[in-house]
């Protein structure tokens, strides 16, 4: 028996959040490369950890990107 049971929407919650802290560990972790960094000083490990929790922020605003050649494409039109 699990609790909360599987089949319950507590357990729904449960497991979506689980699997979106897991989510955005992973794009820290290898997307970002949030390990490979070299750092002899904390300071310069905590600007690094600050600009990838900038970028994973940028993209979860999930922001529509429109090219400059769809733009010229338009404007020719």
């Amino acid at each position: 028996m699990n609790i909360p049971p599987r089949d319950s929407d507590e357990w729904k919650t449960e497991f979506n959040a689980r699997t979106s802290v897991e989510r955005s560990n992973k794009r820290e972790k290898y997307d970002f490369l949030l390990e490979n960094g070299r750092h002899r000083s904390t300071k310069m490990w905590y600007c690094r950890l600050y600009n990838i929790l900038m970028l994973q922020h940028l993209d979860a605003w999930d922001l529509p990107y429109e090219s400059a050649l769809r733009k010229l494409i338009l404007k020719t039109a």
